[in-house]
Formats: structure tokens, C-alpha cells, sequence
């Protein structure tokens, strides 16, 4: 019994240290599904190390799940195939990946309110940070262990500040959006405080490396956007970035 134990044990560990090293998941409670675990455990006990090919199915495994609403209800049916989908895997077939459908449209990803209960904040933080962004005011590249290695919301930043919106009449659901967040230092964001994007953007965002750091924040490049302080326009052009590195990922 106890070497059983010994063995879970280790599995879990490799499958948590293929989160961290593979993902980025810096604590479990950036883990979008804790159901997640259950699969990659198995994988884990079933094989010490995943082969190249492995590996990539299990990183696209691993995104088409975090972006869904696959463990939202019979989760003990979707842990079951889970484990089917590992066993074919292990077995060297790889064609299950196409079983784990994602389908995100622009209009559903601007619905989700920046929640730490929420699964996608917890996925989208770990999408922004494989992207090593850059800080919007300095330039300097985040330190996205620190951001999340606990949640702390100092270090996410309402892009369209939350006092500005709120002063427009803007509804606090659509202030909240997922889509106006994005990982900065706690200084960088008091630095911005309320100020407009139309403000900010030009007389603080670093206009030689510009580029890049919309770039790396997936933010979009159309820069009539912050100078229109065109909210609703913005939400829809940053909806398409997140949705298209997403694809870079599941597919």
C-alpha cells in the first residue's frame, strides 16, 4: 500500500513539474482545472518522461482544456475520457488531440469578468505570460514568476483603467473584462493610475520599442484605438489577439 502511495506520489510530482517547466504554472492556483491534474498524473504514472511528440499533443492537450467549459458539469465522464485519450497517448496514438474541441468567439471571451474563480483569468494569465511581456511604461520584461506565484491583484492592470471607465458610465461587468487586463508591476500601474489610454499610451508607453510591447501584452497595434478611447472597439481588437496566439498553441 504504501509503495502504491509512493508511486501516485511520484506521478503527480512529474505531472506538476510538466506544468511549471512545459505551461508555466508557477502555483496550482493558476491551474485553470484542477481536473487537469487528473489526467497528466495518469500520463505520469504510466511513464517517467514524454517523448517530443508526447509532449507537444500533451502542451495542446493542456490549452484546448484550460480555454473551456469542459470540467463545468459531468466532470467524472470527462476525467474518464481523459484517461482514455492518456492510455491512447501512451500507446503512441496521437489523433485523440481532435476530441478536445475549442471553439472561443471574440463576443464570449469579452463576456468573462476577471475572477480568480473564474477559469479563463486563471488561463489567460498563463497564455499572457508565455508571451514574456514587456512592462507598459518602463519596457522591461515582467517578471511574470512573481505574478504568478500568488494572486495578487497589484500586478494586473485594467488596460482602460477602472476610475476613467467608471467616469464614462461604463457597467462594471464590462470594466471587468478579461479582455482589459494585462500583467504589470504594481508601480507601473499606480504610475498609470486613471489616467486615459489616450493619455498614457503616448506619453508613457516607450514609443521606440512600441511595437514590442503591444506586441508581447497581446494588445492591439491599431493605435487610433488609444487615441479614440474607443473601449468597445478595443475589447473586440484585443479578443481577437488573445484568440489567435491561443490557436498558435491548440493547433
Amino acid at each position: 500500500m504504501q509503495e502504491s502511495f509512493g508511486d501516485v506520489s511520484d506521478a503527480i510530482a512529474r505531472a506538476v513539474d510538466f506544468l511549471a517547466t512545459d505551461i508555466g504554472v508557477q502555483s496550482l492556483d493558476f491551474l485553470p482545472h484542477l481536473q487537469q491534474l487528473v489526467g497528466l498524473s495518469f500520463f505520469y504514472s504510466n511513464a517517467n518522461t514524454a517523448n517530443a511528440g508526447q509532449l507537444s499533443v500533451l502542451r495542446r492537450w493542456f490549452w484546448r482544456t484550460a480555454f473551456s467549459r469542459r470540467y463545468s458539469a459531468q466532470t467524472d465522464d470527462k476525467m474518464d475520457a481523459d484517461i482514455q485519450f492518456m492510455t491512447r497517448l501512451l500507446d503512441g496514438d496521437y489523433n485523440g488531440i481532435g476530441d478536445y474541441a475549442v471553439t472561443i468567439e471574440p463576443s464570449m471571451l469579452r463576456r468573462q469578468k476577471f475572477s480568480k474563480r473564474n477559469p479563463y483569468t486563471r488561463a489567460l494569465l498563463l497564455l499572457l505570460a508565455r508571451k514574456q511581456p514587456l512592462d507598459l511604461t518602463s519596457g522591461a520584461r515582467v517578471d511574470v514568476g512573481e505574478a504568478l506565484s500568488a494572486y495578487n491583484r497589484k500586478e494586473y492592470h485594467h488596460i482602460f483603467p477602472r476610475a476613467y471607465l467608471k467616469e464614462q458610465s461604463i457597467p462594471s461587468d464590462q470594466i471587468s473584462s478579461l479582455c482589459n487586463f494585462c500583467i504589470l508591476p504594481a508601480a507601473s500601474n499606480k504610475k498609470i493610475s486613471k489616467r486615459s489610454p489616450s493619455e498614457y499610451f503616448f506619453d508613457d508607453v516607450p514609443e521606440a520599442i512600441r511595437a514590442e510591447i503591444l506586441e508581447t501584452n497581446l494588445l492591439p497595434e491599431d493605435m487610433s484605438t488609444y487615441e479614440d478611447n474607443n473601449y468597445d472597439r478595443f475589447l473586440d481588437q484585443r479578443a481577437e489577439k488573445i484568440i489567435d496566439f491561443l490557436s498558435e498553441l491548440i493547433n
